[in-house]
């Protein structure tokens, strides 16, 4: 271990070297073809849009979600760890969010694993683990000109996980991502009949296009465990170190007949290491 990583939403942690065999790996982008000329292909954008991303022959799409004003976590106590109290929050820049968690195929291309066509979700990494795999990423496509000087790939922060979860501006204000029907959105142990995840995309994606942020894996997110506060937030990221951090999501480790509030757009776990149900989904955002 050398350094510190800052990530996109502040929060500190140690930074991993990166072999230089990693950072020459072939890598490229390609923007949305409802959104961008033939001419912009393949160059970095300063402007933040819907993108398919490619490195070491792995393509992964990230979805643009532009800010807004919602309401964060709920007013329900029946729960284990703390949605309360509901506030407004604000995020006032765009920012892209994959549209399903790293895939096993993505985590080796990234971190020089070998060759996968796997599309089950790296699961098992701990909240410094997807920091390393950022952190590399990164190098990669700042060396590769796949992404401006000026943008990052991060772990979403608590928040922008949630208003993507939500559906962003095109929210339908639906209980779980994309549906008040969990088996139509969710990779649950009753409808998968297993208790480890299963490959992404299996479900309907929710309003933004998005896949499995309810069910299927735990999503860590760029924050401490800790409360809410009832003030209205702007950008609110928990960068006060506690020893937990936060996952999102759900997951199949958990029936969903027992503890459902887990499979909400709101719903919180804090947890200090890792376990075959973690994974993450990546953002993108401009410095």
């Amino acid at each position: 271990m050398a350094g510190m990583f800052a990530g996109c939403g502040g929060a500190d942690v140690a930074k991993e070297s990166v072999p230089a065999s990693t950072v020459s790996a072939s890598a490229k982008a390609e923007t949305s073809e409802s959104t961008a000329s033939d001419a912009q292909k393949g160059a970095p954008m300063e402007t933040l849009q819907t993108t398919t991303y490619e490195v070491n022959g792995v393509k992964f799409k990230m979805i643009l979600v532009e800010g807004g004003t919602f309401r964060m976590g709920s007013d329900d106590r029946n729960v284990e760890f703390s949605e309360s109290p509901a506030h407004n929050v604000t995020l006032t820049k765009d920012y892209l969010i994959g549209e399903t968690e790293v895939t096993q195929a993505l985590w080796n291309a990234v971190m020089g694993k070998g060759t996968s066509k796997s599309t089950l979700p790296q699961t098992s990494v701990t909240w410094e683990d997807a920091h390393a795999f950022v952190d590399r990423l990164n190098e990669i496509a700042h060396a590769q000109g796949i992404i401006a000087a000026s943008q990052s790939f991060c772990l979403p922060t608590e928040a922008q996980w949630e208003y993507a979860a939500k559906g962003g501006k095109r929210s339908k204000g639906y209980r779980y991502s994309g549906s008040n029907d969990i088996n139509e959105v969710a990779v649950t142990r009753e409808n998968s009949g297993s208790d480890h995840p299963s490959n992404v995309k299996t479900k309907q994606p929710n309003e933004l296009g998005l896949y499995d942020m309810s069910g299927n894996a735990y999503e860590w997110v760029d924050d401490y465990a800790g409360n809410y506060s009832a003030e209205d937030q702007v950008d609110p990221q928990n960068t006060t170190p506690s020893g937990r951090y936060v996952k999102r999501g759900g997951s199949n480790y958990h029936r969903f007949s027992d503890e459902s509030y887990l499979f909400t757009t709101t719903g919180r776990y804090f947890y200090g290491s890792t376990d075959w149900t973690i994974g993450f989904r990546l953002a993108l955002v401009n410095k």
